[in-house]
C-alpha cells in the first residue's frame, strides 16, 4: 500500500526507468559471466545501505533467482530464495484478477458500481461510490479518496490487521478528490472496495476466492493472503519517516484487498507467467486485464489492474510496484518475449527497486546484442 506522495515518487521513478533507451534484444540468464555481472549489479544496490535484496530472471521459462545481502541486519540472518515477500500494491494485480474472473463469468458488470453489489451500510459516506465504476476502481479513475494518507500511516503501529471497515472507516464524509472518469489519482481504497465487491457477489472471503482461482489451480504453495506468522515471512524491513534504520517488521501492515498477499519470488513469476504468457493458464484474464486501457503519456497506460507500457526498443509489457515502509517490490512481465523480472529490496527506496528492475532488463537486452 501507498501513501499518495509516496506512490507518486515510487511510480514515476520505476516507470522513468522502465522507458530509459534500449535497442537490444533479450537473451536467458543463463551464462556465467552475465550471473556475475547481474550480482555485481544488485551489489551496488546494497551499498547504497539495503540490507538486501532478492531478484528474479526469468527467459523463456529459464528462471533464476539471485539473493542478496541480509533479511535480519540483528542476527546476520542472509536472504534466502524462499523467503516470503511482503509484496504491498503488487498484491493489487491478484484482487485485479479475482474481479476480472467474476466478470467472465458474468457475476460482475465492470460498468457498474460498489454500491450496485456492497450491503449500503459498509459503504455508506463513500464519496463516488454509488457512481464510479468497477472499471474506473480497476484503474484508479474513481476519484475516491485514499485511505493511505499521513494520518494513516502515522497510526499503522496501533492497528491490528486493517480490515475493509477501518480503512474505509477512514474516508467516510471525506469529499471525493474528483469526478469519476475526470481525472486519475492511485488511491488503496479503491481495491479495499473491489475486495467487498468480491465477497458480496460471491459469499466468500477474498482470502478462499484467491485460494480457489489462483492459489491452488496455479499450484502456488508459497503464496498466501492476509496470512500472519508464517515461518518464511523472515524479512526485516527497515526505514521510516527520517530514520533510515528503523525495523518495520512488526508493523504488519501488509494486509487486505490492496496488498495482503505474501509470496515468494517464484510463485510471483508463476502468477504472472499464468497471466500473461500467451498460453498462461490465466491467459483469459491477463487479456482483460489490458482491454482497457488509459493513455498517461510517453508509451505508459493504466490498465484495468497493471500498468502497461510500450517501450521505445519495442518491447511490450505490463507492471506494478508495491511499497510500505521498509520493504519495496517492482515486477516487471515483458509480454514477448517471455520476460520477467522481479526486484524485492528491504527499504524505504522505491526509486532504488525501478532502477535495478529497469538495469536487470537492459542487461539481459544488451547481452543478446553480444
Amino acid at each position: 500500500m501507498f501513501s499518495a506522495p509516496r506512490f507518486l515518487i515510487a511510480a514515476a521513478t520505476a516507470l522513468a526507468s522502465l522507458t530509459g533507451a534500449c535497442t537490444a534484444q533479450p537473451v536467458a540468464p543463463d551464462d556465467a559471466s552475465l550471473n556475475s555481472r547481474i550480482a555485481a549489479r544488485i551489489d551496488e544496490t546494497l551499498a547504497e545501505g539495503v540490507a538486501g535484496a532478492i531478484v528474479l530472471l526469468e527467459m523463456d521459462g529459464e528462471r533464476q533467482v539471485f539473493s542478496r545481502g541480509l533479511a535480519d541486519r540483528a542476527t546476520g540472518e542472509a536472504m534466502a530464495d524462499d523467503n516470503r515477500l511482503r509484496m504491498a500494491s503488487v498484491g493489487k494485480l491478484y484482487t485485479a484478477a479475482i474481479i476480472h474472473r467474476l466478470m467472465l463469468d458474468g457475476q460482475i458488470d465492470l460498468d457498474r458500481t460498489a454500491a450496485d453489489y456492497v450491503e449500503p451500510a459498509r459503504i455508506e459516506g463513500i464519496a463516488n461510490v454509488d457512481i464510479a465504476t468497477i472499471r474506473q476502481l480497476l484503474n484508479h479513475t474513481s476519484g475516491i479518496p485514499d485511505y493511505y494518507d499521513d494520518a494513516w500511516e502515522a497510526q499503522v503501529s496501533t492497528i491490528a490487521r486493517n480490515t475493509a471497515d477501518t480503512t474505509l472507516d477512514h474516508i467516510r464524509g471525506r469529499e471525493a478528490d474528483f469526478a469519476p472518469g475526470e481525472d486519475s489519482g492511485y488511491s488503496n481504497s479503491n481495491y479495499q472496495l473491489l475486495g467487498l465487491v468480491a465477497e458480496a457477489v460471491t459469499g466468500q472471503p477474498l482470502g478462499d476466492l484467491m485460494d480457489s482461482i489462483i492459489f491452488t489451480p496455479l499450484q502456488l504453495q508459497a503464496t498466501g493472503y492476509n496470512v500472519y506468522g508464517d515461518p518464511h515471512d523472515r524479512i526485516h524491513g527497515y526505514g521510516r519517516g527520517d530514520d533510515a534504520d528503523f525495523d518495520t517488521f512488526t508493523l504488519q501492515d501488509n494486509n487486505g484487498a490492496d496488498g495482503g498477499v505474501l509470496a515468494t519470488a517464484n510463485d510471483a513469476a508463476t502468477f504472472l507467467d499464468a497471466l500473461f504468457a500467451s498460453d498462461g493458464a490465466l491467459a483469459e484474464i491477463g487479456v482483460s486485464m489490458l482491454s482497457d486501457k488509459i493513455d498517461r503519456g510517453n508509451g505508459r497506460y493504466r490498465a484495468l489492474g497493471p500498468t502497461y507500457v510500450e517501450h521505445e526498443s519495442g518491447l511490450t509489457l505490463v507492471t506494478h510496484s508495491g511499497y510500505i515502509d521498509g520493504y519495496v517490490t517492482t515486477v516487471v512481465r515483458v509480454l514477448s518475449p517471455d520476460i520477467t523480472v522481479i526486484v524485492h529490496l528491504n527499504c524505504s527506496e522505491p526509486q532504488l527497486a525501478g532502477t535495478l528492475a529497469r538495469d536487470m532488463l537492459f542487461m539481459l537486452a544488451a547481452e543478446g546484442e553480444g
